[in-house]
């Protein structure tokens, strides 16, 4: 089990009872205009699109998708501090057992998918989504930069912010054992972003003739694209990048969507990890929590304190000063 949820677990004094306090809040909860949060399974609307879903930027592709596409889905919330990812009612539908996944009760039978960028592809045609050009030099396109961000930007961000923000404050002499690991994924993001910051000079978009269209390689490279906070990445001097994020996250289905699942991964108690992005005050309060600590990099220590146990530097639940 990946640091971070065996320092959540470890943490939780009772994490049936936090359970119980998500499903309680959830209940026939709307989070969008077409997003309705369910407490499991049996409480999905039949003939519907399901999104399994949990708090990451990597999640938030898919609803962002849901968004742009206009149309009904249900949310069942994946709450990774008890590894339900990887329960079997889980992995029939993704044996990755990981997050996200799509089921299409539309169709019989229904069919799941599972894998981002594969479940943006399908989505598209399903729909007949102009996010998707259909001629061929397009559509290859399109396709060459979502697995850009598969296989390069996301990967890289993620090692990225996993040794930073999971791996060091749980390791012992973690300025030494982990310094290459850092300062090698870190001048990858760099060298990504850069890749991105070049592509999009001149234009509004990633893909498309002249200054773009908007598809789904930008839905696909936005989440990790803009938390730069998160990783550690100064992107200040990079204006086409940031025009371009800007552009994006003006966008309607794009607000909605990354305030879906809409529960933090911490719990009732904690921030979503858009709060985390954008609240500055909250994020302020992150980093004096880190230094108090006498930490090289804040991170989820830092969020488990602050938030689960209620650590009195932390300040307690997050929209609480």
């Amino acid at each position: 089990r990946p640091l971070a949820l065996r320092s959540g677990r470890r943490r939780m004094s009772d994490s049936a009872s936090v359970e119980t306090k998500i499903e309680t809040k959830i209940e026939g909860n709307m989070l969008t205009k077409h997003a309705r949060l369910v407490p499991h399974d049996a409480k999905v609307r039949p003939n519907t699109l399901v999104f399994y879903a949990a708090d990451t930027m990597n999640n938030w592709k898919i609803s962002m998708m849901l968004e742009e596409l206009e149309v009904p889905y249900d949310v069942v919330f994946v709450d990774l501090m008890t590894s339900a990812q990887k329960k079997p009612e889980y992995t029939k539908n993704n044996p990755n057992g990981r997050t996200p996944t799509l089921v299409d009760n539309t169709v019989n039978p229904p069919f799941s998918v599972f894998e981002s960028g594969a479940i943006l592809i399908y989505l598209a045609e399903k729909f007949k989504s102009p996010l998707l050009p259909t001629d061929t030099r397009s559509r290859s396109e399109v396709i060459q930069w979502v697995m850009w961000q598969m296989s390069g930007l996301g990967p890289m961000m993620g090692q990225a912010m996993y040794f930073k923000r999971i791996a060091h404050s749980n390791t012992e002499n973690a300025d030494i054992r982990l310094d290459f690991s850092i300062k090698r994924y870190e001048k990858e993001t760099i060298r990504l972003y850069t890749v991105l910051e070049k592509r999009l000079k001149g234009r509004d978009f990633i893909c498309g003739e002249e200054k773009g269209a908007y598809t789904i390689a930008d839905i696909a490279c936005y989440g990790y694209a803009t938390s730069h906070w998160w990783t550690g990445i100064d992107v200040t001097e990079m204006q086409n990048l940031r025009r371009w994020l800007e552009t994006v996250g003006k966008r309607k289905a794009t607000i909605a969507g990354v305030r879906v699942p809409g529960i933090s991964n911490l719990g009732p108690k904690g921030p979503i990890f858009e709060d985390l992005r954008v609240n500055k005050e909250l994020q302020e309060r992150i980093v004096k929590h880190s230094k108090a600590k006498e930490r090289t990099y804040f991170g989820w220590s830092d969020l488990v304190e602050m938030f689960l146990e209620g650590d009195s530097q932390g300040g307690g639940p997050w929209n609480v000063v």
